[in-house]
């Protein structure tokens, strides 16, 4: 009987565990999406940056 309780308990963690799981994946989607955003402006900026100063050079 005591094997069935434990059985039953390990199940029950790793439903809630999984939910857990899958909620903080979610989260860590956004935040890699953010980075991904955050590294296109600053490649975009480094960009604009050195036509900048290829202008500058050139003018």
């Amino acid at each position: 009987m005591s094997s069935h309780a434990v059985t039953y308990a390990l199940l029950h963690r790793r439903g809630s565990r999984a939910f857990f799981l899958s909620r903080s994946a979610q989260h860590l989607r956004s935040l890699r999406l953010g980075r991904e955003a955050a590294r296109a402006l600053l490649a975009l900026g480094a960009v604009i940056a050195w036509g900048g100063v290829c202008l500058f050079l050139a003018g």
